[in-house]
Order: structure tokens, then C-alpha cells, then sequence
């Protein structure tokens, strides 16, 4: 479906990055013709995939350590308790032609890039009180307990992890913009 600096993406890796929950893509939010939704889905899957391409060769770019195999074994527990069996697992692997092997590549990589990201971005303890208190003044009534309005000390962490969510982000969708106008992409469109 693409070519990343080299890297091909298939149809595949779509399917599996989808079916795996690897990547987040938004439903379009119309079932009326679920093939054309699923396109679109693919489609988006596969911007993020060539995002996610290009980023990791800035993370291979700058060196980021290979995460400590205890922290992928993590992240593979966790995939797998997504399934209601080791079998569904295994299915869904050999369904989307992967092996545990490269499902652990694919974590690892995950992992760097967070990693990268994190020292590129910083974290939620570059805000400032204030920019949170004003965060808090403007979305007061998403911060509720039962229908009534909460004060800011009770959900400042709440306030502070939204905040950054949001300007991480846009930081990063800016950085992987910036990427993909000096990378070399071509996209093949089915």
C-alpha cells in the first residue's frame, strides 16, 4: 500500500495493526455502506502506519535503546489479555500473517517510539498552573462527579493528564506533518 523510505507497508500490516488495536483510527461514524467505511478506515490506518514509519526513522536515526525484554514481555501480556483465549491470539496472528516474533518487533518499536517521543515532547509537568486552571475554567463541565461540577484541586491530575493529551498531541502531529513533507513516500492507493 506503500513504500516509507524503503520500508513497504502491505495490506497486511493494515490489517494487522487494526485488528491487533495497534493503532487508534477514528470511525467515520455512518454504517450505511460498512465496504466504503472500511476503506476509509484502511485508509487511515495507513496514514498512520507511514507516520509511524517515518517517526521510527528518526528513533533509529538518534539511537533510542532497545527497550529491557521484561518491559516488551508487558506489553505482550497485555495484547494478549485483550483475547478471551490463548487461541483467539494465535488465530488472529496467524490470520494477519504474523508471528510472535514479529508482533514483539512491533512492540518493540512501539516502546522506542514512546520513548522518543517522550524525551522529544517532555511530559504533563511542563504546564503551568495556571494554563491548567484555565484548562479547568474552559471545559469545567466535563469535569463533573454525578452531574455536579467538581473544584479543580479534587480533579487536578484528571485536568492536567487531558491537557497534555491534547498538546502532546498536536505536537506530535505537527512533528510526523514536518516528517512526511521531507520523507520519501509514495502511497498506493488500491
Amino acid at each position: 500500500m506503500a513504500v516509507v523510505a524503503g520500508h513497504v507497508i502491505l495490506a497486511s500490516d493494515v490489517r494487522a495493526f487494526l485488528e491487533f488495536g495497534l493503532i487508534e483510527v477514528e470511525a467515520s461514524g455512518s454504517v450505511s455502506d460498512s465496504e466504503e467505511d472500511e476503506r476509509t478506515r484502511a485508509g487511515c490506518a495507513l496514514t498512520r502506519l507511514i507516520e509511524r514509519r517515518l517517526a521510527l526513522d528518526e528513533v533509529d536515526r538518534y539511537r533510542v535503546a532497545a527497550p529491557r525484554p521484561e518491559q516488551i514481555d508487558r506489553e505482550l501480556a497485555a495484547l494478549r489479555g485483550r483475547f478471551s483465549d490463548e487461541e483467539a491470539f494465535a488465530d488472529l496472528l496467524a490470520a494477519v500473517g504474523l508471528g510472535l516474533p514479529d508482533l514483539r518487533q512491533i512492540l518493540r518499536d512501539n516502546v522506542r517510539l514512546e520513548a522518543y517521543l517522550a524525551g522529544r515532547f517532555g511530559s504533563a509537568d511542563r504546564l503551568s498552573e495556571s494554563e491548567l486552571r484555565a484548562y479547568y475554567a474552559a471545559n469545567r463541565d466535563d469535569f463533573t462527579d454525578a452531574g455536579r461540577g467538581v473544584a479543580f484541586d479534587t480533579v487536578r491530575a484528571q485536568v492536567q493528564a487531558r491537557l497534555w493529551a491534547e498538546r502532546r498531541a498536536a505536537l506530535v502531529e505537527n512533528w510526523t506533518a514536518g516528517l512526511a513533507l521531507r520523507g520519501d513516500v509514495t502511497r498506493f492507493e488500491p
